[in-house]
């Protein structure tokens, strides 16, 4: 320990804040994503995560902890709606520091489930298509709607079966959403994002997808981006059909 002995006290502080970076800070300090301060916080910043990117936390206190919300990909609608991806919301999430993979979930394309959304061994399960099981169900076509898997998944979190066939041609169900099961032909509610988003919105994220009623036409819903939405199945006939939405990530901590 040569070197070592010749160094001062505050340097010999810094050294060894160097090797134990994570006992140095008072605030976590990361990277990555869409950075933004929370509009009802200013203390707290938020990362959003709409496509697969690392998070890289550079600095924390010894017990860190973050707020994280994280949605699968939608999804695809055909006669029955899409189920929404699944959705996991931790108020209080270890962490330390290093770099964490986000991989973003796309959504599903027609009658086709959308895909996993993971982070640091969460999996927000990817929605279901039409008459399949998923984060939340697909909404049914001449059966049960699907199930939704992700309340009794590894990860835990909100999900709900699909509507189920209404026994008659054009009678098919919504998808699953985060808040409640889909209905014919009403796709499920979903859930408010626990963590805003920049313009202070509160938005309803994870919302499944209509299905088909007989007699019964409606417009397809304008797009919200990165929602875990479930595709709709586009109304009587089911003459149009639309994809599921790509999931999200989101993740809030206090940085001063």
């Amino acid at each position: 320990m040569p070197v070592l002995s010749t160094v001062g006290g505050a340097s010999l502080r810094a050294f060894g804040a160097f090797l134990h970076g994570s006992g140095a800070a008072s605030f976590i300090s990361a990277s990555g994503g869409t950075e933004y301060n929370d509009p009802t916080d200013a203390n707290f910043k938020i990362h959003e995560f709409t496509f697969s990117q690392p998070f890289v936390i550079s600095a924390s206190p010894p017990v860190a902890t973050i707020q994280l919300m994280m949605i699968g990909g939608g999804g695809g609608g055909a006669n029955g709606g899409g189920g929404a991806g699944g959705y996991i919301y931790r108020p209080s999430f270890s962490i330390g520091v290093g770099s964490y993979s986000v991989v973003v979930g796309s959504g599903g394309v027609f009658s086709f489930n959308g895909g996993n959304t993971t982070f640091s061994g969460l999996i927000a399960l990817g929605g279901g298509g039409t008459n399949s099981q998923g984060g939340s169900g697909g909404g049914a076509i001449g059966q049960s709607g699907g199930a939704g898997l992700q309340p009794t998944s590894a990860s835990g979190g909100f999900g709900n079966k699909g509507g189920d066939w209404g026994y008659s041609e054009g009678n098919d169900g919504g998808g699953g959403g985060a808040g409640t099961a889909g209905s014919i032909p009403a796709g499920g509610a979903g859930r408010v994002a626990d963590i805003i988003n920049s313009s202070g919105t509160a938005q309803v994220l994870a919302q499944g997808g209509y299905g088909n009623q007989d007699s019964t036409s409606f417009a397809l819903p304008a797009v919200l981006a990165n929602s875990g939405n479930g595709g709709w199945g586009g109304g009587y006939s089911g003459i149009s059909f639309q994809d599921g939405q790509a999931g999200i990530v989101r993740i809030r901590y206090k940085f001063q």
